[in-house]
């Protein structure tokens, strides 16, 4: 009986072991307030994906809309977000809506797929405005050189005027730092039906 008990300890104590050594997942999505849109820097000026310039590298960065052109208030659309580097297997990003007189967030989004994409908010500047980042999982490339995101918004509920999408997104050499990274970003203005 005293065998079967150290031997259950010994059993338990590795299982721990094992699992403690087990690398932890490292990046829960971007910190707010990094999409380059007003007032707002970049993983590329805030001390951590930094030593390359933004948009100095070769990918490419793209939110798509489909054939939208034009919000109708209340209608949901769907947003992809989209970065193309060869040979690349991670990548991150984060996109915000904000109407485009004053800056401040318009619309609202719905995560479509939780598995790849999270919302986040800063709690000390633009508090007001609500952003869609990635998850762990959603850094991994839907294939080779493609990372891609996609988020429903709803547009607000009368007319504000044109809407800006800002995103910025980081290709990542996949080393565990935050060096050798490039980080891109790009601005999408729909008008108002």
């Amino acid at each position: 009986m005293l065998k079967t008990k150290i031997v259950a300890l010994i059993l338990i104590a590795t299982a721990v072991t094992i699992t403690a050594m087990v690398p932890e997942r490292s990046s829960s999505g971007a910190p707010a307030s990094h999409t380059g849109a007003p007032g707002e820097q970049t993983c590329a000026t805030t001390g951590c994906h930094d030593d390359n310039s933004v948009n100095s590298g070769s990918a490419k960065l793209n939110i798509d809309m489909g054939t939208t052109i034009a919000y109708v208030p209340n209608q949901t659309y769907t947003i992809k977000v989209k970065i193309t580097d060869n040979s690349i297997e991670r990548f991150g990003f984060q996109l915000v809506a904000l109407v485009n007189t004053d800056t401040a967030n318009s619309g609202t989004f719905q995560i479509t797929d939780s598995y790849r994409t999270q919302m986040t908010h800063n709690k000390y500047q633009f508090n007001d405005r609500q952003y869609v980042t990635y998850t762990f999982d959603g850094t991994d490339a839907v294939s080779t050189g493609i990372g891609e995101w996609e988020v429903n918004w709803v547009a607000p509920s009368s007319n504000v005027g044109p809407i800006t999408f800002y995103a910025a997104a980081v290709s990542a050499n996949d080393d565990g730092m935050d060096k050798g990274d490039y980080v891109y970003t790009v601005a999408k203005t729909i008008n108002a039906k």
